[in-house]
């Protein structure tokens, strides 16, 4: 037992295993690219058509609404941009050699796949910096990749795909911020770093702005810990250090800075001051008519004028009735199957994987209330973390509470909302578990496994193959053939169990 155990403690941790998830994670969501019809469930026209938009305009200074963009929302005025900017050039070069839409979307859908994919690496640095194993981290990303909407996230056209690797650099510069403050030897450049790429997220995903938020107000907190009052000696350090770098880097930054802020205010700030929000109605910037061609503005008009013209008082559940079912479906809807373009039709998730799911948060619930103490004094990164994660949810939860009220809708409840912070989770919940579970590594090993080997009984792609049929494949013979041999192959091996709703609580269309 003792030399088995050995082997599987070497497997699990060892940098071979990583990229051999590496390589899972690309080969399912390469599947999904080359299966999966046109446009998937997660706004992928939306997405590119505002690239196709944006491929009309060399500079990201809108003025006006463009011509046909009224379907779009307001996208002379949106704040979540510079994905779509930044992919128009790329669909310029495109579209010199590749004419039809099925072409071009697979293109993209692999550039996606690429940015999605370049997070894994980073992520893993961040779960070693936050003083997990080898074993332990490779473990959490396994299981991240095998949670069913992160493959077919990765495999469409959205900019979710870019805020990932910034996300997590983000986290990882932040590291290195902490380090510098709590020694007091602030270097420039890991600073300038830092607000860089927060602030390219910030104009790829607005939604971005908790966790930069967060960044700033955690640093704030560890500046005061660390100089006190002293701002004085903080600004020469940070001087000091700026003088020392090349020239080179000095101007490259200062024009980047230029750039990225002029971009920021010309969106952002704008936004605020002319229409009192960072990301305005669609009716405080065009007209009704413009508006109503733009769908998510039309049907959320509709439900809010539903509640306006009704006769009777409208009941709303209350803030914690409204958590559990925020709860609930954000986990449903991590694991559920979801069609393309046949009305994109939700499917429930497959047994084993979502029970496997369940293990793991009562366990991680478990863990954390017994070890919070402990867990919170291992070290500043997961303090930073949990801070993070905390402050992210509850404005999710706010935000999607405060569109509830406005539509008596339940809205903003997708799982893929959580995939920027999951892995910062994980991290959490794998020094959780590591000091839970710290007197046996059998006991580890064990965990670790049973876990594993239910996600892996039909988790990530294979919910995709499991529940698909006909309606969610490209229309190429060649594309069914190869999803209608691998479904008889894994209907032999995977648990499938119900296909169709069988209760009220399980169905969210």
């Amino acid at each position: 037992m003792g030399r088995i155990n050995k082997k599987l403690h070497s497997l699990l941790g060892s940098n071979r295993l990583f990229w051999f998830i590496f390589g899972i994670f690309i080969f399912e969501a390469s599947w999904i690219a080359l299966s999966a019809a046109y446009p998937q469930a997660f706004d992928e026209s939306f997405h590119f058509g505002l690239i196709q938009t944006y491929s009309h305009h060399w500079l990201p200074y809108l003025s006006k609404q463009p011509v046909g963009g009224d379907v779009y929302g307001t996208v002379a005025r949106d704040p979540s941009f510079l994905y779509h900017y930044l992919m128009g050039f790329i669909y310029r070069l495109i579209n010199l050699f590749v004419h039809g839409q099925v072409g071009q979307v697979i293109i993209f859908r692999f550039i996606d796949i690429g940015l999605f994919a370049a997070s894994l690496p980073i992520f893993k640095k961040v779960l070693s910096r936050v003083g997990l194993s080898d074993q332990l981290a490779n473990v959490i990303l396994f299981l991240f990749i095998l949670i069913p909407v992160v493959p077919q996230l990765a495999g469409q056209v959205n900019y979710d795909d870019l805020l990932m690797p910034l996300v997590a650099l983000s986290a990882l510069l932040s590291f290195n911020v902490i380090d510098q403050i709590k020694a007091k030897k602030l270097d420039a450049k890991s600073i300038v770093w830092l607000f860089l790429i927060c602030l390219i997220a910030l104009l790829v995903k607005i939604e971005f702005a908790p966790i930069f938020l967060g960044i700033v107000l955690y640093l704030i907190y560890l500046i005061y810990e660390s100089y006190k009052l002293s701002t004085a000696k903080l600004i020469k350090q940070f001087i000091s250090s700026w003088k020392k770098q090349s020239l080179v880097w000095k101007i490259f930054v200062i024009v980047l800075f230029l750039f990225l802020g002029s971009m920021f205010v010309q969106r952002d700030v704008v936004n605020v001051i002319k229409y009192h929000s960072v990301d305005p109605n669609c009716s405080k910037v065009l007209t009704a008519k413009q508006c109503n061609n733009y769908s998510v503005w039309n049907v959320d008009n509709g439900w809010h004028q539903a509640i306006v013209d009704s006769r009777t008082k409208v009941t709303f559940m209350s803030p914690v009735h409204y958590l559990g079912s925020w709860a609930y479906w954000m986990w449903y809807r991590l694991f559920f199957a979801v069609n393309g373009p046949n009305n994109f039709t939700n499917y429930p998730p497959l047994p084993l994987p979502i029970a496997a799911s369940i293990i793991v948060f009562f366990y991680f619930i478990y863990s954390i209330f017994r070890y919070r103490r402990s867990i919170l004094k291992q070290n500043s990164y997961l303090v930073f973390l949990s801070w993070i994660c905390l402050l992210y949810v509850a404005i999710l939860i706010f935000q999607g509470y405060s569109d509830y009220r406005y539509t008596d809708t339940l809205e903003l409840m997708n799982g893929r909302y959580l995939l920027p912070i999951l892995i910062f989770i994980g991290a959490i919940a794998g020094s959780a578990f590591s000091l839970s579970l710290k007197s046996s590594v059998s006991k580890k090993l064990i965990f670790s496994m049973l876990v594993l080997i239910m996600f892996l009984e039909g988790g990530g792609l294979l919910t995709f193959i499991a529940r698909s049929d006909n309606t969610w494949y490209w229309n190429n013979g060649a594309v069914v053939n190869v999803n209608h041999e691998a479904k008889k192959i894994t209907s032999k091996l995977v648990v499938k169990g119900q296909e169709t709703y069988t209760t009220k609580d399980w169905f969210f269309n």
